[in-house]
């Protein structure tokens, strides 16, 4: 077996990972590997912002599907995530949206993550942004992530804010400020016609540095450990040799909400029970580990447009053509744009703080890993923010190059399905708002046949039948203070040594909107950690 020693071996190189190499190899001079089982972010798809869709389908990412769902019908539950470096940053439609205030207190205040309340973590987030409109109390202007208007604003977004504003819904132009609430255009991870990804805001500029290794087409097999300490990773090449990883100070795993899990519990922490099943000895016996599974989730009201102002067929025939002569010259036109421009944060039950999300879409995404719709059409899509409802993971197999056994457990709290009623009740009222109604033909989901009305049955078969991911996992290694939880505040791993996660899995709840921002933070407080330990 060859072996390779390092001080710090980080495991996943999607959004976190790419924060925290780069952090560790940067303000010291420890040796990093950062191991990725997928490419080195080369696909053109990635880099375009328009193309996310096409980056989407495409051998940078897999999907990890849910055993029949009950709370879906016994319809399974696909969750589409980024295998490559970046991660969903590189895949995903690049909002940039932190959460509330509030989601940080709560942390902090209910979960027992002291040290993790929004006045803690808002340094954070603004040490690692260049925004390019906003400075103030909220925003940072000299950090490396660019966070930017979007470009070229489709006019059939505009009309959608209009009708938000003309429902009720207050307008803002900074969902990342005081508060949350409104209608308005998003600030995005895309600017001068490029994303803005982790791999390239974060990773590039220290890749000429002689400390840190990036290893692709890698996959993580299990931790060793003396003792009870983390010693070494063992992974497969992309020829499926054994690589020992040793690390000579720590392990921290960033392989997200499904990966990172998995790779604990072949590594003998988890579930004694669940380990047993698969033949693995108990290092650790934590229940933990693969519970607190959560997602938000959709259910887009979904009208066709009655002339030719959406994005359909844009990218065939002389469209295309133009789109792409505009771009590649000019470096300006729809290409530079990452489509879902708009969208609003809403309070729908007057508790004072917003609980669905809306994307405003010139266009019909479908579901995931299919390509948009094949029509003109808009889509005013609702989401949960905080849902109720709680998965877990298992294994499906010892071979780490399998995909965990997922229970998704969607919509089994009816707290979650009550909150998409009323999302797709205000959605339905958008469309047929003055100005925009006019724009709009027959509604293609939940269809005329189907009242929003209190009580429709109807209406929640037709939630069940369309509900999808929002490409947003969380949990599955719960930070907290308690016995129970997976990592403790410092994001170490309870019960061994040498060990820590800093990805989306330690969110005890998921934060109130998109999840890259907080996953760029919670990699970047983990080097906070780390280097002060040292």
């Amino acid at each position: 077996m060859k072996e390779q020693t390092y001080d710090y071996v980080i495991v996943g190189g999607g959004a976190a990972g790419c924060v925290l190499a780069s952090r560790l190899a940067t303000d010291s001079d420890a040796r990093v590997a950062l191991v990725e089982r997928g490419d080195a972010d080369t696909n053109r798809w990635i880099h375009i912002p328009a193309t996310f869709f096409k980056a989407l389908q495409s051998r940078d990412t897999d999907t990890v599907t849910s055993e029949p769902d009950p709370s879906l019908d016994d319809k399974p539950f696909p969750v589409p995530q980024g295998r490559v470096l970046g991660g969903g940053s590189s895949v995903n439609g690049m909002i940039y949206m932190r959460g509330q205030a509030a989601d940080y207190d709560d942390w902090a205040d209910r979960h027992g993550c002291i040290g993790w309340s929004y006045a803690d973590v808002l340094p954070v987030f603004k040490r690692q942004e260049r925004n390019t409109r906003l400075a103030d109390a909220y925003h940072g202007t000299d950090g490396p992530l660019v966070v930017a208007d979007p470009s070229a604003p489709h006019p059939v977004a505009a009309q959608i804010i209009a009708a938000a504003h003309s429902a009720g819904i207050a307008a803002t132009d900074d969902f990342n400020g005081a508060s949350q609430a409104g209608a308005g255009w998003y600030q995005v991870t895309a600017h001068a016609g490029k994303r803005q990804s982790a791999a390239t805001c974060f990773l590039r500029p220290a890749l000429t540095r002689e400390n840190l290794t990036v290893l692709t087409h890698h996959h993580a097999a299990h931790i060793e450990f003396s003792q009870r300490r983390a010693t070494a990773l063992i992974c497969l090449d992309a020829h499926g040799e054994t690589l020992k990883l040793r690390a000579a100070r720590e392990i921290v795993l960033t392989a997200g909400s499904f990966h990172s899990p998995k790779l604990l519990m072949l590594s003998g922490i988890g579930p004694a029970a669940e380990l047993r099943r698969h033949g693995i000895r108990a290092l650790h016996d934590t229940a933990g580990v693969g519970a607190n599974y959560q997602d938000h989730v959709g259910a887009p009201v979904t009208r066709r447009l009655k002339d030719a102002r959406g994005l359909f067929g844009a990218d065939t025939g002389l469209a295309a053509l133009r789109h792409g002569l505009d771009y590649a010259l000019f470096k300006r036109g729809l290409l530079t744009s990452n489509l879902l421009q708009a969208g609003a944060c809403v309070d729908t039950t007057g508790s004072g703080r917003p609980d669905v999300q809306y994307n405003f879409a010139p266009f019909a995404p479908d579901a995931p890993g299919k390509p948009p719709l094949p029509f003109h059409a808009i889509q005013v899509h609702p989401m949960t923010m905080r849902p109720r409802s709680r998965g877990y993971l298992g294994l499906a197999s010892t071979d780490p190059r399998d995909a965990p056994r997922f229970h998704a457990s969607t919509l089994s709290d009816d707290h979650d399905l009550d909150t998409l009623r009323r999302g797709v009740r205000l959605a339905r009222d958008i469309c047929e708002q003055p100005g925009l109604r006019e724009l709009l033909g027959d509604e293609v989901w939940p269809g005329a046949d189907v009242s929003s009305t209190t009580g429709s049955n109807a209406l929640d078969d037709a939630i069940r039948a369309q509900a999808r991911t929002i490409f947003h996992p969380a949990g599955t290694c719960r930070m907290g203070s308690d016995g129970e939880a997976v990592v403790d505040t410092q994001l170490r791993v309870r019960g061994v040594e040498g060990l820590r996660v800093a990805d989306c899995s330690v969110m005890p709840a998921l934060t109130s909107g998109n999840t890259n921002a907080p996953t760029l933070m919670i990699a970047d407080r983990c080097a906070d950690a780390i280097l002060s330990d040292d």
